[in-house]
């Protein structure tokens, strides 16, 4: 039976003045003064976070922005670290070494079940496991790599690509399986999702995604990034920065990007972590120099004006 809603439509109200922005979200509403039609949106910044406790570059990520994890890196005076510092959505906390130090490799996961694979030290094959305390040794992948990207959790982790790589592989908390490659191999690059949902992007302009069987080309990113941070998921991720000082940042909504407020401190090789665009943050990286600057992507509400465009 046809609705009295499905015939007259819904009640839009008129006000001479628009209401908070905390009171309207959601709500759409017709100014008699300005003679036009307004809701709710959100303005986009990045806003300062609490620092690293030791600025490095080439770290590993996991986590969101209330409970962060950032591990490893190249720190002063360009040794290898393996630091383990923990965010709580203010500031950062020490907590105990990796099992062995790791620049330039995959990890991803949460702050109390975390991994992280390969690295830059040699073509490294072993992984480690994070329980929120310790870093434990893990088996080995299959193919040894420079720069690959992780994503995923400790138990339904995806590593792929790396220097002169395009090899994909799956872990289950346990064993590294290989799977499909990806179309076109690369390294320093970024990504975010699931093992069964990711998207990767960076080192060139080239995106793919991942279905959890095999990568299929997308639309271009907007921007031409290298060794950029990434953050989010496979229909709502956030590319973050790249070399050398690159401040850009854009939006993935699963088909196309789209251009972003910039950082306020450009950078390179930084760790990248969230579970959507708005729930994004970035830590440490280079300017050149390292930095220990952490940022977060936050949302503030606003009205504006309802367009067809």
């Amino acid at each position: 039976m046809t609705t009295y809603k499905e015939v007259f439509g819904k009640y839009v109200r008129s006000v001479s003045s628009d209401p908070p922005a905390a009171l309207g979200e959601g709500e759409i509403w017709y100014n008699t003064s300005s003679n036009t039609f307004k809701t709710v949106g959100f303005n986009y910044a990045w806003a300062s976070g609490g620092s690293l406790g030791t600025a490095r570059r080439i770290l590993g990520r996991a986590g969101v922005v209330s409970a962060g994890l950032a591990m490893g890196g190249v720190g002063p005076p360009g040794s290898t670290s393996n630091l383990t510092e923990e965010y709580n959505g203010t500031s950062w906390t020490g907590s105990n070494t990796m099992a062995t130090g790791l620049y330039g490799f995959a990890s991803d996961g949460t702050q109390t079940a975390a991994y992280a694979a390969a690295g830059a030290d040699g073509a490294q094959s072993g992984s480690q496991e994070y329980n929120g305390s310790t870093w434990t040794a893990g088996n080995s992948i299959n193919s040894g790599r420079r720069y690959p990207v992780g994503t995923g959790t400790q138990t339904a982790g995806l590593i792929f690509g790396g220097v002169g790589s395009s090899a994909t592989e799956t872990y289950n908390g346990s064993t590294w399986t290989s799977v499909n490659s990806m179309n076109s191999g690369r390294s320093e690059f970024a990504g975010a999702g699931l093992q069964t949902a990711t998207v990767a992007f960076g080192a060139s302009t080239s995106t793919e995604d991942w279905d959890g069987s095999s990568w299929t080309n997308g639309n271009n990113l907007s921007y031409s990034a290298s060794a950029n941070a990434g953050s989010g998921n496979q229909t709502d991720a956030l590319s973050i920065g790249g070399g050398p000082g690159v401040a850009t940042t854009a939006i993935y909504d699963g088909t196309s990007w789209s251009s972003n407020p910039s950082l306020a401190t450009g950078r390179s090789g930084s760790g990248g972590a969230g579970s959507s665009s708005t729930d994004s943050m970035v830590f440490g990286g280079s300017q050149p120099g390292n930095t220990a600057v952490t940022e977060e992507f936050v949302g503030t509400a606003a009205v504006k004006t309802v367009t067809t465009s």
